[in-house]
């Protein structure tokens, strides 16, 4: 049986491909137990069949797609598995069916969109603007929103990725910049929010997994090697009870992190999910995040506690007094909200 992140895919592909079958017979070309209950139960749709390409192939349960040539006023093929690849492509069109209009592969296969492409769209659904970056939309990716401002500058070898079945949420504001080696990694239904003026220091790996938030403030500076996980990883579940208790749900206040506006987080830090920094924290290098913090403070260690209160900080070494520093930055810790929510 599919799980929920597996439902909500069905739920997005299935609405794409309603509109493009048009109440057509569905022809399978390959297997797919789980999509096809899948549209038993949730469309009560029970008329289908199952097709091959090889003729040699065909028995009393696969019709060979030569037997239903031309006849794509009849038939739509869905493609469930089998990645798109020009060969099968071409193969199904010689028999008279075309690419999307009659025909849907569900793994379109990596698409890589380079730099200087701007408002990317696809069949799929997905809508990529980030023209500054590249952008990786891995086999199954639908439905992926991904705004990148024009001014961002995006290094070599970095690049963004939008991985298994899609609905991922990233938008990162004006004037962000992200060095040589940082990588975005977005599962099924992870949303990214970067504002404007944050820089990522070399070699930084950024993970959210299915329907984990980060939440970035502006002008954060993250120095080199930091690893900030959104999600844990794998499955945890309660032996008395025998339920998960990490589920993957968005909206959930253990599924986010977030980060305030001017935060310095310090080199080879670990930042793990269900995390709140307040505007304005320093994180001292190696420190392993996780928890609630207040503004305006030191944090370090492993755990990390707090260390210092009632402290800011600027970017510009050669700095000597508080002038110049905006007064939004300046608040006590006491004084101030205790968590920059």
């Amino acid at each position: 049986m599919y799980n929920e992140t597996t439902r909500k895919y069905y739920e997005r592909i299935t609405k794409i491909i309603e509109k493009l079958r048009k109440g057509r017979t569905i022809a399978f070309l390959g297997e797919s137990p789980e999509y096809t209950a899948f549209l038993k139960k949730e469309y009560d749709l029970k008329d289908f069949i199952r097709i091959t390409t090889v003729k040699k192939k065909a028995n009393d349960r696969i019709v060979f797609l030569g037997d239903l040539q031309n006849q794509n006023d009849k038939y739509y093929i869905i493609v469930p598995r089998i990645p798109k690849a020009l060969d099968l492509q071409m193969r199904i069109f010689e028999f008279g069916y075309d690419d999307y209009d009659d025909c849907f592969f569900m793994n379109h296969g990596k698409i890589w969109i380079p730099k200087g492409v701007k408002d990317y769209t696809d069949n799929y659904g997905n809508h990529v603007n980030a023209p500054s970056c590249e952008v990786v939309l891995e086999d199954y990716e639908c439905n992926a929103e991904i705004n990148v401002d024009e001014t961002c500058i995006f290094e070599s070898n970095t690049r963004i990725t939008a991985k298994t079945y899609g609905g991922c949420i990233i938008n990162i504001g004006k004037n962000c910049a992200f060095e040589s080696g940082v990588t975005l990694t977005v599962f099924s239904d992870g949303e990214v929010n970067i504002d404007k003026n944050t820089r990522f220091v070399r070699d930084t790996e950024i993970i959210v997994l299915g329907g984990m938030t980060l939440n970035i403030g502006k002008d954060c500076l993250f120095s080199f090697e930091i690893k900030i996980y959104c999600g844990d990883g794998h499955s945890i579940f309660d032996l008395t009870t025998g339920k998960r208790i990490n589920p993957q749900i968005k909206g959930l206040p253990k599924n986010t992190i977030t980060i305030g506006d001017h935060v310095w987080v310090g080199m080879r830090s670990i930042i793990l999910n269900k995390t709140v920094l307040g505007k304005c924290d320093i994180i001292g290098a190696g420190s392993i995040v996780k928890g609630e913090y207040p503004n305006n403070c030191v944090i370090a260690g492993s755990p990390a506690k707090v260390i210092r209160k009632n402290v800011t900080w600027s970017a510009n070494s050669l700095r000597d007094t508080l002038d110049g520093i905006p007064e939004e930055y300046m608040m006590l810790s006491e004084s101030a909200d205790n968590i920059n929510q």
